[in-house]
């Protein structure tokens, strides 16, 4: 039993940690209302894996996720460290600098509609004294990366939802990030382009050997795509760990709801089957 509690503790060692997340908070006044949207949330997400966040509307997810990138910014006393990096220490000049490495798409795109695919993804790269010629190399190749190569002349308006989103998915990989989050990504599509863009998030994964987490309702992008979980309510994290495991035998009451409420859902509210 000694020997292999020695063995556990050496291969952690070995395990790098990519995004570690140490007594998050993040509270909001509304109206003379406190809200607490992140409530001491603590996790450590290893570099290469695809981590799953979960739970229902409300459970402060979006919020968490985008205190990973400090898009809001933890109360005092919680830390980001992303790739060694305590991002909660840095400056504003360090810290845009350091968002270089972190990638994010979201549900609706967020693509500029007068730009065409190509302009699209090379928006990220018009300020970091990059010829334009190798821009033009770069963000061809990320756009046959994620199978868009004869789109690149389209603009936004001309793209089924699945073909905005990989648009996204290629711009944010412009500036070769570490990290990628992925906020409810899959939300604003069918079936079908929900399970092609889970095969590209695989593909990427594994090719540029990114660490990718993704905060959704999902269940069935959670199981397909993730390797392990954290399960929130009222901004706490109330269950954490590899996906067979917490869907096996959940410990939380909110965990076994979430799995009857979502093995039961069906995609009629999607918006796109084209």
């Amino acid at each position: 039993m000694q020997i292999n509690k020695q063995l556990t503790a050496i291969l952690l060692l070995w395990v790098r940690i990519m995004i570690h997340l140490e007594h998050i908070s993040k509270t909001y006044t509304r109206k003379k209302e406190i809200i607490k949207a992140v409530d001491d949330v603590s996790i450590d997400i290893k570099e290469g894996e695809i981590f799953g966040i979960i739970g229902f509307s409300g459970a402060g997810k979006s919020t968490l996720v985008r205190c990973i990138n400090l898009l809001e910014y933890p109360d005092a006393g919680g830390k980001v460290t992303v790739d060694g990096v305590e991002l909660t220490s840095l400056n504003s000049k360090q810290l845009r600098r350091q968002r270089c490495n972190i990638g994010m798409i979201f549900q609706h795109f967020n693509l500029m509609q007068s730009r065409t695919v190509l302009e699209n993804v090379l928006y990220p790269l018009a300020y970091k004294g990059i010829k334009k010629g190798d821009q033009i190399k770069k963000a061809t190749g990320l756009l046959k990366l994620v199978d868009l190569s004869d789109r690149i002349d389209n603009y936004p308006s001309q793209l089924s939802c699945g073909q905005k989103q990989r648009v996204a998915i290629a711009r944010a990989l412009a500036l070769d990030p570490k990290v990628l989050l992925c906020d409810e990504a899959t939300s604003a599509l069918d079936p079908q382009t929900t399970y092609e863009i889970i095969e590209l998030l695989k593909k990427l994964n594994e090719k540029l050997k990114l660490t990718i987490v993704v905060i959704t309702h999902e269940m069935d992008v959670v199981k397909d795509l993730c390797s392990r979980v954290a399960v929130m309510e009222k901004g706490k994290v109330v269950e954490q760990g590899e996906i067979f495991n917490v869907f096996l035998n959940p410990k939380s009451d909110v965990t076994t709801r979430f799995m009857k409420a979502t093995s039961n859902l069906s995609k009629s509210e999607s918006c796109c089957f084209i």
